[in-house]
């Protein structure tokens, strides 16, 4: 289990007693190679870019098609990314 994955602590109802963890605040695995969006400030759609690395859970770095660094290379968070 990761750091992020323990660090979350689960909810009990009161009916069942068992953990319940919210997968909504998850995304789908992404892999690197999968083409997706880069969301803007203002939640326009740029792109589509390639996944270039996934150097942890919550950021990802992408490329052009061409396989140049898009910003630079900079890890961008996965809440600005959006598959196609």
């Amino acid at each position: 289990m990761s750091t992020s994955e323990s660090s979350e602590t689960p909810n009990f109802t009161e009916d069942d007693k068992r953990a319940n963890v919210d997968t909504s605040k998850f995304k789908p695995d992404s892999h690197v190679g999968d083409q997706v969006y880069l969301l803007d400030s203002s939640g326009s759609r740029m792109g589509p870019y390639v996944i270039a690395s996934i150097p942890s859970a919550k950021k990802c770095t992408l490329s052009f098609e061409n396989g140049d660094a898009v910003r630079n290379g900079e890890e961008i968070d996965v809440d600005y990314v959006e598959a196609v």
